[in-house]
């Protein structure tokens, strides 16, 4: 009887084991800090950093330091480069993207945080917010309010949880605006994809997702029926 028990509870703790591995794999995703970029950061430069590629417009590499234009930006907590990009909603619109992420786990839950900003520069004439893009997956950030002249409202947290449709999959952030044909300046930093709840860098992170999933529970379940049929013939 206990040699039956034991191989029930062998059999549920590897296959428990083997999705707890699954839930420990993380995508090729690379420089969500928008670091490497060696060019003037004080101007329009329609670069992006090392790893990212241009899907829309011109999306710039700016810093904390960048003021040309009456612009007014902060380092965000991480410090560094940003990605700064112009949403008209429909119209000019700045995006960029990493493509085909590979080492998903489909059905898998995924983190994606990060901070955002807004600034007004000469050219702002509205609030705006990024428009995130995983697989065949959207969401939205949180709207940002346009300041007023020389007015920096700071870097805000964004957290947005995405579930994974297939094992290698695109993401994508995009400028966009809260009003036609109107632009917004915005800011996007400390970007985080991953396993929900392991960015240190994130303080309004939810909890971790490494609990039992329904089918770790179903698994669980087949054993423990298993377990009660070989008692009831003993």
């Amino acid at each position: 009887m206990i040699k039956k028990m034991s191989k029930h509870f062998a059999i549920a703790a590897i296959a428990t084991a083997s999705i707890q591995a699954n839930a420990a794999v993380l995508p090729t995703f690379t420089n969500g800090g928008f670091e490497g970029y060696t060019g003037d950061t004080n101007r329009h430069n329609g670069i992006v950093p090392p790893g990212w590629t241009t899907t829309g417009g011109t999306p710039d590499t700016f810093d904390g330091n960048t003021n040309f234009g009456n612009y007014t930006w902060a380092p965000s907590s991480t410090g560094g480069d940003f990605l700064h990009g112009i949403g008209t909603l429909g119209g000019w619109t700045e995006s960029a993207q990493q493509v085909a992420l590979t080492g998903l786990v489909v059905g898998q839950r995924y983190e994606i945080s990060f901070e955002q900003a807004i600034s007004r520069s000469d050219w702002s004439e509205t609030g705006g917010t990024w428009q995130i893009t995983f697989g065949a997956e959207t969401q939205i950030s949180e709207m940002m309010a346009i300041p007023d002249f020389g007015v920096f409202g700071g870097w805000e947290w964004q957290t947005m949880i995405f579930t994974a449709t297939s094992t290698s999959q695109t993401l994508t952030v995009t400028a966009t605006s809260d009003t036609q044909g109107l632009r917004a300046d915005l800011g996007i930093d400390s970007f985080f994809l991953g396993d929900p709840g392991s960015n240190p860098d994130n303080p309004t992170t939810p909890p971790s997702s490494n609990v039992p999933e329904p089918t770790t529970l179903a698994l669980l379940m087949l054993s423990w029926l298993g377990l009660a049929v070989t008692r009831r013939r003993s």
